[in-house]
């Protein structure tokens, strides 16, 4: 025991002094700027003082709308036809001697066309336009014009910009940067165009027109505002006290919240963990609002989202479940075999940036791990068993290594220089506790498999992997690195930690769905039918705008009007009549039910053919009346003999789980959607919860057909088209309720609106019938009959709905292709996610 104990504070020893002896590492140099010098800063200043009187400087601002020629380099979609597209032309001129030393230079080009914006900025100072831009700002080469005694230098400037039609046009021009001065006096004139200058500061004119305003500058900067004179402002602006957006939002919250309280159920409110875990959540959540607030008080934020909460996920998963964890020595193997290699990156960074030499880190790291196995060793030898010794020693080496990383780490952070994205790491694995304990009680059993996912998907939520082996994540900290954003929502790690965590409660709600769903009492059940309608308003819900909450802009969702019409609409198809049904239980009972059926319908179609030939057979003397009546007597007898098996049969669960039918409901849905990605463009996103809400497009149908599969027997209608229609309709609706305000907008014309219908009704039509044609094939094919006998594709009739199909998919394609800029703008919505850095 003397000798394990000493190995370990040898082990531990090795340890503090490689902390120790670290040193703090330098910090990120800064980038050099790789602009060229400005080559007339430095000819002016070898240039006689007197000269800069000499030269004159004029300034030209022409102010008109955008014409389509203008507009095409801007990129597709970002055109908003209801906002104004404003072409600001800038032209700078300079006179000066011939013999002036700044000819020389601006002939010679040193550094265009980089230095162009500098050159312009030196002389004229830079001239900005307010609003934001359609493209990037454009320069023209320089044009020299020069006569026996002067010559001039002409510069050209283009800017786009987009306003809303109320907006003012706002010009700023900045004082020159050069020192010493290159010119000492500007004159600048502004000609509005369809503006009028509204008001001005820092100036006197000197001409003062309808159509052109003129004044002289020195080295002082200039601000004017201009009005649209289309555009005129009332007297009195009428505030709406009553704000539609806001009351759906309400609405919507409320309902959401109703549904996912009944998702839960009775039974589970009454266990005693779950109502701890509850009462956990609330007191968390306000907590987790603290960065909106107060900056410095963000690590209390932190450490609840990815400690305490983790830690009351894994405390309420072992109250939960009868068993615990079944991890093994081979389990802490490969986990401190994970940590050894993250380890290893930590000790890397460590010797790369001189925290530690090499051969101090090298001993230091030995000393440990081989101490700490001889400890355990020590520890164990008089168990006797071989395998267990030496499974202890390596994980006591690897454990070494990982503290001897972890120690590193802790000196880094607190240095202020360490790898910038460790700390996402660390986050990311802590917050991986959740999504294990959540899953651990969805399943009632612990799964080596579902920690595994679960860390894979906490690390894609903090990031995609382009972003996690960024060339500097793993190098030195970045003062102020560039944080993807959706909208104003900056997506720091604690952003990403709370939109992962309502991933993770949508997951479970498919979860308890596919729980339910083992049963054919899950179609009745309400239960159930709350957590469907909660997952259809989840997928519908969509954020619109943002609020000021203690003068912050706080991005809100405004719950758009869609996840309440999918309630609506969902209901409305759960609440039909009912039939009544005889459910089987077995794929034998279907099959008997279907054939039973087919029997009834073959009698009911013999008797009207009987009724459509015997008229004229009768009345040509080739059937008398005595055959008539007796073969309609059998028939007759016949089908009251039968008629106990109606052909409700197409309207059971055909003797499959609602879940089983729902997932084939919902592939197929998923299958006939998928080409019309093409329209909307495909999901993009900084991380998996952004790229999941981006492409919830492709899922929200599906979520109907997944309805349509899970509670078939209870959907309006009693064959799968007549059930295919009502479904139809049901989706349609909801799909365009989200057109809604876009389609009585007056600025776009009757065209684009009729595109927009055009392919939103294609999609769901073909969607929806497809759905209803397979799952008439699905039960002809379970009850092992062909589906010829339903469908005869050589009638016209029975061919009219892949016909009305077919022909709405192809008026969609023509559709897609004809679609301009304002069509994929209403459809794709405003792209507001930016690039990762």
């Amino acid at each position: 025991m003397a000798i394990a104990f000493g190995l370990a504070l040898v082990s531990l020893g090795a340890i503090v002094w490689c902390t120790v002896a670290a040193r703090p590492v330098a910090g990120p140099a800064r980038p050099e700027s790789s602009a060229a010098p400005n080559p007339w800063v430095a000819a002016a200043a070898r240039a006689d003082p007197l000269a800069a009187w000499a030269r004159r400087a004029t300034t030209e601002v022409l102010v008109t709308s955008a014409g389509s020629g203008d507009l095409e380099p801007v990129p597709e979609g970002r055109i908003d036809p209801r906002q104004r597209q404003v072409k600001v032309t800038v032209v700078h001129r300079l006179r000066m001697d011939t013999d002036d030393t700044l000819v020389e230079s601006l002939r010679r080009g040193s550094g265009f066309p980089g230095t162009l914006r500098q050159v312009t900025d030196a002389v004229f100072g830079a001239v900005r336009v307010g609003g934001p831009g359609l493209a990037p700002t454009t320069r023209l080469a320089p044009v020299l014009t020069s006569d026996s005694s002067t010559t001039t230098a002409k510069f050209t400037v283009t800017l786009l910009r987009q306003l809303e039609m109320e907006s003012l046009l706002t010009l700023d021009f900045a004082r020159p940067n050069a020192f010493p001065l290159i010119v000492t006096s500007r004159s600048i004139a502004v000609r509005p165009g369809e503006w009028t200058v509204l008001r001005i500061e820092g100036i006197t004119p000197d001409r003062e027109e309808e159509d052109r305003l003129e004044f002289g500058v020195g080295a002082y900067p200039v601000s004017m505002a201009l009005a649209p004179d289309s555009f005129g402002f009332p007297d009195v602006v009428v505030a709406d006290d009553f704000s539609w957006a806001t009351a759906l939002g309400v609405l919507t919250a409320v309902g959401l919240v109703v549904f996912l309280l009944r998702s839960l159920g009775q039974g589970w409110w009454q266990r005693l963990p779950n109502r701890e875990l509850v009462v956990g959540l609330a007191l968390a959540a306000p907590a987790l609002l603290i960065p909106l607030f107060a900056k410095d008080w963000s690590p209390v934020a932190y450490v609840i989202l990815f400690v305490a909460v983790p830690l009351l996920a894994l405390r309420h998963a072992g109250r939960m479940l009868p068993t615990s964890p079944p991890w093994d020595t081979r389990d802490l193997l490969v986990v401190t075999g994970l940590g050894v290699l993250v380890g290893l990156g930590m000790l890397s960074w460590s010797w790369l940036h001189g925290q530690l030499p090499g051969q101090a880190l090298v001993a230091g790291g030995v000393v440990a791990a081989v101490a700490a196995a001889g400890s355990a060793v020590a520890f164990s030898v008089d168990l006797g068993v071989r395998p267990v010794i030496v499974r202890l020693a390596a994980l006591s080496a690897e454990a070494a290594v990982g503290l001897l990383a972890l120690a590193l780490w802790l000196r880094a952070l607190l240095d202020g220089v360490y790898p910038p994205d460790s700390i996402r790491l660390v986050l990311a694995l802590g917050w991986a506790m959740i999504p294990v304990a959540a899953v651990a009680v969805a399943t009632k059993q612990w799964r080596r498999g579902a920690v595994a996912v679960a860390v894979l998907a906490s690390l894609l939520v903090q990031g995609w992997p382009t972003e996690w082996l960024d060339a500097g994540s793993w190098s030195l900290d970045v003062p102020q690195p560039d944080v993807p954003t959706i909208g104003s929502l900056v997506l720091d790690p604690i952003v990403r930690g709370v939109l992962g965590l309502l991933l993770l409660g949508f997951v479970m709600l498919v979860l308890r769905l596919r729980r339910l769903g083992g049963g054919p009492a899950a179609i009745d059940n309400p239960v159930a039918e709350s957590t469907m309608i909660a997952v259809l308003m989840v997928l519908y819900i969509t954020p619109g705008g943002s609020t000021t909450l203690a003068d912050i802009d706080v991005p809100l969702p405004l719950l758009a009007i869609t996840s309440l019409v999918a309630w609506a609409t969902a209901r409305w198809l759960l609440t039909g009549p009912r039939l009544v049904l005889t459910e089987p239980a077995t794929q034998e009972e279907h099959r008997l039910l279907i054939r039973a059926a087919l029997h009834t319908r073959l009698l009911h179609v013999s008797e009207q053919e009987l009724y459509r030939i015997g008229r004229g057979r009768l009345g040509a003397g080739e059937l008398s009346m005595a055959d008539f009546d007796r073969h309609r007597h059998a028939l007759e007898t016949a089908l009251r003999e039968h008629g106990r098996h109606p052909e409700t049969a197409f309207a059971t669960a055909a003797g499959c789980p609602p879940w089983l039918n729902g997932v084939h409901a919902f592939t197929v849905s998923l299958l006939l959607s998928l080409p019309f990605a093409i329209v909307y463009g495909l999901p993009e996103g900084v991380d998996l919860t952004s790229f999941v809400f981006d492409s919830r497009y492709l899922v929200t149908l599906p979520a109907f057909g997944f309805l349509f599969g899970y509670f078939y027997p209870r959907i309006r209608g009693t064959q799968p088209m007549t059930k295919a229609l009502h479904l139809t309709a049901a989706a349609l609706l909801t799909e365009l309720s989200g057109y809604l305000s876009t389609l009585v907008e007056p600025d776009i014309g009757a065209v684009d609106k009729a595109q927009v219908v055009g392919i939103v009704v294609g999609q769901v039509m073909m969607v929806c019938i497809g759905l209803g044609l397979f799952w008439e094939w699905r039960i002809m094919h379970l009850a092992g009959e062909p589906w010829a006998r339903v469908r005869n594709l050589r009638s016209i009739r029975s061919l009219a709905a892949p016909t009305l199909a077919l022909v709405l998919a192809a008026g969609t394609t023509a559709a897609t292709s004809a679609a301009g800029q304002t069509v994929d703008r209403i459809l794709k919505g405003d792209q507001v996610t930016s690039a990762p850095r």
